[in-house]
């Protein structure tokens, strides 16, 4: 309920609607493959902001537009107005792509020029492991003016009034974060390609490939620790 609350993108697939014919509960069922999907930062004339347009659209009654809009999807659904300020804190203080998503709401009160976006970074400079945790420099940057020719690669473009959708895929690394803002709560890296198949037990075995698969990822992520908080494992 409160990671989708704050979560940066939306679900995406086939909705199947056939079964749904009055005569049983209501089903939500996706055919097929789902995905994840980032809209455009402000939000079309007349429409309410949803997803990560509320990080920067009216933000004065922030937690009240989040509230509304979850339970226009789910209105069977308790909400706590006071854990939802709390949370909002949290991902303030300490997730680095809310914090550049903030830069760009600040860009807007300020009266900065229309025309803008955000670029999220597809490989990072640095080593990409899990304890070195990235800074709001490194997972995305604010783009004032027209920067049509920078879209390319594996860099996501996000613009201020698009009026479409961006895909995201499994293979970028900020693919997870923006979906589970609370179980990646200072946007730690998902899944890349770029990660590296280590060779440290056995230095001496030469390995067909250089990177590590997501199922070597995913098992890494949920392996229970004594040394950390599980926020996968313990999440529902």
């Amino acid at each position: 309920t409160y990671n989708s609350m704050f979560a940066f993108t939306s679900l995406g697939g086939k909705v199947e609607t056939e079964r749904n014919d009055g005569w049983g509960p209501p089903q939500f069922i996706l055919r097929g493959q789902n995905y994840h999907r980032l809209g455009s930062l402000l939000p079309d004339q007349g429409s309410t902001p949803k997803f990560a347009q509320l990080y920067i659209y009216d933000t004065i009654n922030e937690s009240a537009n989040r509230i509304k809009h979850f339970r226009s999807e789910d209105s069977s659904t308790h909400v706590d107005p006071d854990l939802v300020d709390e949370i909002k804190v949290m991902v303030d203080t300490y997730n680095e792509i809310a914090k550049k998503i903030r830069q760009v709401r600040d860009h807007v009160e300020q009266g900065g020029t229309p025309n803008f976006s955000i670029r999220l970074f597809g490989k990072r400079s640095r080593d990409e492991r899990m304890h070195n945790l990235p800074t709001c420099d490194e997972v995305a940057a604010l783009i004032i003016g027209d920067q049509t020719d920078m879209e390319n690669g594996r860099d996501i473009i996000v613009r201020n009034s698009s009026g479409e959708f961006k895909r995201l895929y499994e293979t970028e690394p900020y693919f997870m974060p923006l979906q589970y803002p609370l179980l990646f709560p200072r946007s730690e890296d998902g899944f890349s390609p770029y990660i590296p198949f280590s060779t440290v037990n056995k230095p001496d075995k030469v390995h067909k490939r250089t990177s590590i698969v997501i199922r070597e990822f995913i098992a890494f992520r949920i392996m229970d620790r004594t040394v950390e908080y599980g926020n996968i494992v313990n999440s529902r």
